[in-house]
Parts: C-alpha cells; sequence; structure tokens
C-alpha cells in the first residue's frame, strides 16, 4: 500500500514491444514507461487521458489510445495526437495487420487509414460489423465479440463461430 495506507488505481492497462530491449508499457493518466533492455524510464506524454492500449506497428511508430478513443503516434517522448475521438468506451485491443492499424472496442471495430477512422469492408463491398477482442498472429486476424468470432487473412473474412439460434 502507498503511504497513508490508501489504495490508488495505478498501473499499466497495455504493454507492447518491438523487440526485447524497445518495450512500451500505458496506463493511468498518461503514464507511459520504455524498457530499453536494462531499464524503466517514464516518457513525457503531452495529456493526462486515460491511457488504454500500445501497440508498437510495423511502420515504425508507437500508436496510443486513451479517453473518446483518441489515438496519438509517436516514439520516445515525441508524441501528436492525430485523431480526437469522442467515445464513452475505450478501445480493447489496437493491433497493426496488413500494415493498418486495426482497432476494437465492445461496439465497434475500425481501421486507422492515417487521416480518419474507416469501418472494414469485405470483398463486395460490405461493412463488417464486429467488436470485442482481437488479436493477429501468422497472417491471420482474428476478432471475438460475445458470440461471433470472425478471422480476416488479408482477402477473405470468414464467420468460425456464429451466433446459437
Amino acid at each position: 500500500l502507498p503511504e497513508g495506507g490508501e489504495v490508488s488505481d495505478v498501473g499499466f492497462n497495455d504493454l507492447d514491444a518491438f523487440s526485447e530491449n524497445d518495450m512500451y508499457a500505458v496506463g493511468g493518466r498518461g503514464d507511459v514507461w520504455h524498457f530499453d533492455g536494462a531499464r524503466w524510464s517514464q516518457k513525457g506524454f503531452p495529456s493526462n487521458v486515460q491511457l488504454a492500449t500500445v501497440t508498437c506497428a510495423g511502420d515504425g511508430n508507437v500508436y496510443i489510445t486513451g479517453e473518446g478513443g483518441s489515438i496519438w503516434v509517436g516514439r520516445d517522448s515525441t508524441w501528436r495526437n492525430v485523431y480526437e475521438g469522442n467515445s464513452t468506451v475505450l478501445w480493447n485491443d489496437v493491433i497493426w495487420f496488413e500494415n493498418k492499424l486495426w482497432l476494437s472496442s465492445d461496439y465497434r471495430l475500425r481501421i486507422w487509414n492515417g487521416s480518419k477512422l474507416e469501418v472494414p469492408e469485405d470483398s463486395d463491398g460490405e461493412e463488417i460489423l464486429m467488436s470485442g477482442h482481437m488479436d493477429a498472429r501468422d497472417g491471420l486476424l482474428a476478432i471475438a465479440s460475445t458470440d461471433t468470432v470472425m478471422t480476416f487473412d488479408g482477402n477473405e473474412w470468414r464467420v468460425i463461430v456464429a451466433p446459437y439460434d
């Protein structure tokens, strides 16, 4: 317990890494930490909002999301806000897949195109309406809601668990 015996709501919400010597952790109110292989150091961040996710992306940037669904991009202590969200729900997961930043919450799935959030579409131009949690491995993106699981291989969407009727 901290001095005075009060329990506080501190800690990290997410961690991601480029390598074992280049890791980022975020949480709290604008808390960004970096591990260089030897030690952790706190990095400056331009806001004290609640932070939800951190993603070390394939484009060499670090993406951080926070309150409102906002998105920051940068590295070390240099960050710029690229999207000012107005959602009341934080992003659950943010993943770099197929050279794009994918974001999922309990209510929506979006792709950041560098200037705005877009709804993903299938090959016929139909919007993919999914939400929940996601992960990517070996060229496959998986998204799971409370009743549906879908995968995307970069070309084709597949429902692998359908809602029970």
